[in-house]
């Protein structure tokens, strides 16, 4: 916010608009509650400050920021995301259910159980909440009941951080089957996995699908991403035991990202070549915690990630299973594959995290372009995110590509 301008996204469409104050006859703090809501006005986020404002919408509508000069205003307003509110004070509080999403009718758990990890990835979103306290045991079972009495969920997944860095996590597997949970997932770098006692005692206690953390086809691309020596083996030999038991479904996840993305085509080999029957997913940085801090030398462009899957898809030839995540759906169309992690999946999604109770600086905030106007996946997508929009001017022409405009 300057002293003559605002920076405002819109709820409704997710668009940037940058007025003049002069330009604006009234302004309402969205919190001060009160009569019956104005037609006329339109909820919005005032950045960098993250204030929820009303104004009227006419007012705004002239003020929209082109597609080609999003990334500059951004840059002018430091606009790359927002403090969430402070945690929680009393004690009362901070053993309160941390809780968000789908709270009527969810479809699956994903139940974090806190940021700690072995390894310190350099896109890792979770690296803002590493040192902050973690689930505790009775949070922890108190989100598997609750989910369990909801009888529209079916599924929960464990994650993290690491969540085989809990020492409670086989009776929290074993706690999940009692209630049951048909589809018990695990988000994983695979580490402890490794270890064939451990993976036997996770399968055993009710694990039917596993999400494998791997960033590279050669160890030093890996390790290097992963800023831990060694973890490659260690995944690989995980990834070996998820292939030879057919009780579980192994899905590998591979973060495109500067470091890594010339070892895509590569890595779909060494899938097939290590587990023939595991899917592939390929996802684009959430633009959080460390993949916040390091987005300049990290980030992919849109184009890129389309263009290094492509060759990817064609170099399977139909013999892996091959998602995508955390891109638009139009992205993912002009890939031609299955977007995983989708708006609407995301709606179906029973949260419980220490996230939410985080007060760091997370740069979640996402904002869609004049070019997104009439997509036909405009329900299912929520934008690029501010950070991405601001490091990467050219994001319109690239979703103009994506739309075939």
């Amino acid at each position: 916010m300057t002293a003559n301008e605002l920076l405002l996204l819109t709820a409704t469409d997710r668009r940037l608009h940058l007025v003049p104050v002069h330009a604006l006859r009234c302004v309402v703090l969205s919190d001060t509650g009160g009569g019956a809501p104005d037609r006329r006005m339109v909820a919005c986020t005032a950045l960098p400050s993250g204030e929820a404002v009303q104004v009227i919408r006419d007012e705004i509508r002239p003020y929209a920021v082109p597609d080609e000069a999003v990334a500059a205003v951004l840059t002018r307003f430091e606009a790359t995301g927002l403090r969430p509110a402070a945690s929680p004070a009393s004690a009362e509080q901070r053993q309160a259910l941390p809780v968000f999403g789908n709270l009527t009718d969810p479809s699956w758990l994903s139940l974090s159980l806190g940021g700690q990890c072995d390894s310190a990835c350099v896109f890792c979103f979770t690296e803002w909440i590493r040192h902050e306290p973690r689930l505790t045991r009775d949070q922890a079972v108190r989100a598997v009941e609750v989910a369990a009495a909801i009888g529209t969920v079916s599924g929960v997944v464990f994650t993290g951080g690491e969540p085989t860095l809990r020492k409670d996590l086989p009776d929290l597997i074993r706690h999940a089957s009692a209630k049951g949970f048909t589809s018990i997932g695990l988000q994983t770098n695979g580490h402890r996995l490794a270890d064939p006692g451990y993976f036997e005692l996770l399968v055993g206690s009710g694990v039917t699908q596993v999400l494998l953390s791997l960033h590279g086809a050669s160890p030093g691309t890996h390790d290097r991403i992963a800023r831990r020596p060694g973890s490659f083996a260690l995944a690989l030999r995980a990834l070996a035991s998820l292939a030879a038991d057919d009780r579980v479904r192994a899905e590998v996840n591979f973060v495109v990202c500067a470091q890594n993305a010339s070892e895509t085509e590569e890595f779909l080999d060494l899938v097939r070549r290590v587990a023939p029957g595991a899917a592939v997913r390929y996802s684009l940085p959430i633009v959080e915690g460390a993949a916040h801090d390091n987005a300049e030398s990290t980030l992919p462009s849109l184009r890129t990630f389309v263009e290094r899957v492509s060759a990817a898809l064609a170099r399977a030839a139909g013999d892996v299973q091959v998602s995508v995540a955390n891109v638009p759906p139009c992205i993912a169309s002009a890939v031609g594959l299955p977007a995983a992690y989708t708006l609407s999946q995301r709606r179906s999604m029973l949260g419980v995290s220490p996230f939410v109770s985080s007060a760091v600086l997370r740069g979640e905030v996402a904002a869609k372009l004049h070019v997104c106007g009439g997509c036909p996946f405009a329900d299912d997508c929520d934008g690029l995110q501010l950070p991405y929009l601001r490091q990467f001017p050219e994001a319109h022409r690239d979703l103009a590509a994506a739309l075939g405009r």
